[in-house]
């Protein structure tokens, strides 16, 4: 965005008397002298208790509130920024909570809390508990927040302050949903002074940024987009989580306020911060802008088709993240909390429902508006939509679309037909142990192993998630059996080198052998790979990593 600085005091038209008090309060609270910084406190809740009695002059609330803030980030920007703290790492946690096992923040937590669980290992436990706080404040179940912080008042010491600032960010949501503003205010002005005092600046100016957000009083006006574009011409150029916070809300700003083309910009800034300073909420909300934005014009075509690809995998993220909130609710609500959170979660779901079929409709009116310049694509298109995005094989998509006319001209030519289904032992194990990303990438490279083991005419599937279905044509139940004997024994000697870790696997197939006799049998393929899934069982059972071939008795026929 272009740098224009706004003169907050001068488009606040208070009493020159009142700015210089304001000012002068927000000075006291960053300044070194304990004293003066509690009576600016009392003094600033006196005076937001003042102005919510005369709530009639809304406008007039707003500047004061604009010029305090002003004033307050100036402050915070007079020293040099310091990001090296694990209270400004924390921050960046903030926004991809619940961190689960699998989730790509979990190592990254355990690093910056482990000083904390190397002295005391049941702070896990506090950690779940302040966790599904945030949740609670998040989802909007704001009675099972007020209870459960009450609990925690006394288990979470200052002396943890990470835990410590987590629990006042959730009790100031918690006091800013019942509408009790001074305890909000004393929340917030303490905790972000004693931060102030042991981190420094950047994370005092990230609880600072966060209260700015959360008031609606100011949202929609003039003051707020003049704060925002000040602070954010301030600091963009560090690429921070500050800069992303405030970046991302003036790109969320209504169009009234921000135009389409600033937001633009924003977008394109925005997208050269490390991934993790944003959500995957986020990061679909732009591009599904920009998606939008630029079939809108109708230019860049492929740039806006690349954004909604983006917005899709970002809006996938956002379900899986839904998923794993109610998950974590589950395990550590009790019954009746976790009945009332699913009736807000269902908004969520909602929500989540409403945005991908916008972005559905968004991307299908894309397509219908530039149809002449999409003829190439489309075909491309149509391909994916038959492979398997993980693995690049086919998929079941394929098999149910195109199997049927395929094996009908293997019985026009009189060739039988082989069905392997197989499946990877213990697969589950890789998964718990490694990650789902060791997982992957051994999915993939049996992938690769089975294109180079199977011949081009022969059709191989990813029949789920580590299932595979090979289609032979034209090979007979001896020379095939002993293929998939060879490439059991190639699979079970050969090592996969994830990262550092060396991964061994076997697998199970069964077998089902086809002789078409009639033009009808071509119709009945769900009863060939049923007969090659019984055989996986049979494998199965037996003991796993083997071949075993379905034995159908004989057609008296």
């Amino acid at each position: 965005m272009k740098k224009h600085r706004y003169d907050i005091v001068e488009m606040s038209e208070i009493a020159p008397r009142a700015i210089t008090e304001i000012q002068r309060l927000a000075s006291a609270l960053f300044a070194r002298d304990s004293s003066a910084r509690e009576q600016s406190i009392t003094d600033l809740i006196s005076l937001v208790s003042q102005h919510l009695k005369m709530i009639g002059d809304k406008r007039r609330f707003a500047a004061a509130i604009a010029v305090f803030f002003d004033a307050a980030f100036s402050c915070l920007q007079h020293n040099q920024l310091s990001r090296n703290s694990e209270l400004y790492k924390f921050f960046i946690i903030l926004n991809h909570l619940p961190v689960l096992e699998n989730s790509p923040f979990y190592a990254q937590t355990l690093d910056i809390l482990s000083r904390y669980f190397r002295k005391d290992p049941s702070i896990i436990k506090l950690f779940d508990r302040l966790q599904l706080l945030y949740l609670y404040t998040e989802i909007g179940n704001f009675e099972a927040a007020k209870t459960l912080a009450k609990e925690l008042e006394k288990e979470v010491p200052e002396t943890h302050l990470s835990f410590f600032t987590l629990y006042q960010i959730c009790r100031f949501k918690v006091y800013d949903a019942i509408s009790e503003v001074e305890s909000k205010v004393e929340i917030l002005l303490r905790i972000t002074t004693k931060i102030y005092d042991t981190e420094g600046d950047e994370c005092a100016l990230f609880l600072m940024g966060r209260w700015l957000c959360s008031l609606e009083i100011i949202k929609g006006t003039p003051f707020y987009r003049a704060l925002l574009c000040n602070l954010y011409d301030d600091i963009k150029g560090s690429q921070c989580l500050n800069a992303a916070m405030v970046g991302y809300e003036l790109f969320s700003m209504d169009d009234r306020l921000i135009s389409p083309d600033e937001k633009l910009c924003l977008y394109e800034e925005l997208m050269e911060y490390k991934e993790s300073v944003l959500n995957a909420q986020q990061l679909n909300s732009l591009h599904f802008f920009a998606g939008n934005y630029m079939s809108g014009k109708n230019e860049n075509f492929r740039d806006s088709i690349q954004s909604f690809k983006s917005s899709n995998y970002f809006l996938h993220k956002c379900w899986e993240r839904l998923i794993g909130i109610s998950r974590y609710l589950r395990l550590h609500c009790n019954p009746v909390d976790y009945k009332l959170s699913v009736g807000f979660l269902d908004k969520l779901y909602l929500d989540l429902s409403h945005q991908t079929s916008m972005r559905n409709n968004s991307y299908v009116e894309n397509l219908q508006t530039n149809f002449d310049k999409i003829e190439d694509l489309y075909r491309e298109v149509g391909e994916l939509s038959l492979r398997d995005a993980l693995t690049g094989l086919r998929n079941r998509r394929y098999m149910e679309n195109n199997l049927t006319q395929i094996v009908a001209l293997a019985f026009r030519h009189n060739a039988p037909v082989s069905f392997a289904m197989m499946d990877i032992d213990h697969f589950k194990r890789v998964n718990d142990t490694l990650g789902h990303a060791a997982g992957d990438y051994v999915l993939q490279e049996l992938s690769k192993k089975l294109l180079g083991t199977f011949r081009k005419s022969d059709i191989i599937i990813r029949y789920g998630g580590e299932e595979f279905l090979v289609v032979l044509f034209d090979i007979g139940p001896e020379k095939c059996m002993k293929m998939m004997q060879d490439l059991r024994e190639d699979i079970q000697n050969q090592t996969f080198q994830y990262q550092r870790h060396s991964i061994r696997i076997t697998i199970s197939i069964g077998l089902s052998y086809e002789k078409l006799s009639t033009s009808g049998d071509c119709c009945e393929l769900d009863r060939f790979v049923q007969n090659a899934d019984a055989a996986l069982y049979e494998a199965k059972a037996a003991g796993r990593n083997q071949v075993v071939i379905n034995q159908k008795p004989e057609n008296p026929a």
